[in-house]
């Protein structure tokens, strides 16, 4: 994998982004990890994302394509696989975890 991971929003940090999700830890994962949503049940579409945040056993993936965050976990294959959008406010989103 790469060493490319996107860019944390304005003002945040690692540490931020861990004390929003109650978390001790929070780590940026690199962007060529396979991200996939649910687009229905047995169906998922890759999705291009432009942040991968890894917080506790969950993910959160940010949509390149419109800015949501995809709530998922890292599946048996190394991928991200999403279950929902939360959002384009990552702070929301960080409080769903």
């Amino acid at each position: 994998m790469s060493n490319d991971v996107g860019q944390l929003p304005e003002g945040w940090t690692l540490a931020r982004v861990a004390e929003v999700a109650v978390t001790d830890s929070a780590e940026l994962l690199p962007l060529d990890r396979p991200v996939f949503i649910d687009a229905r049940p047995g169906d998922k579409e890759e999705v291009p994302v432009s942040l991968i945040i890894q917080v506790g056993g969950l993910c959160l993936a940010r949509d390149a394509r419109d800015g949501e965050y995809l709530m998922g976990q890292i599946d048996d294959s190394g991928a991200v696989s999403c279950w929902a959008s939360y959002g384009d406010d990552l702070a929301e989103a960080l409080r769903a975890l």
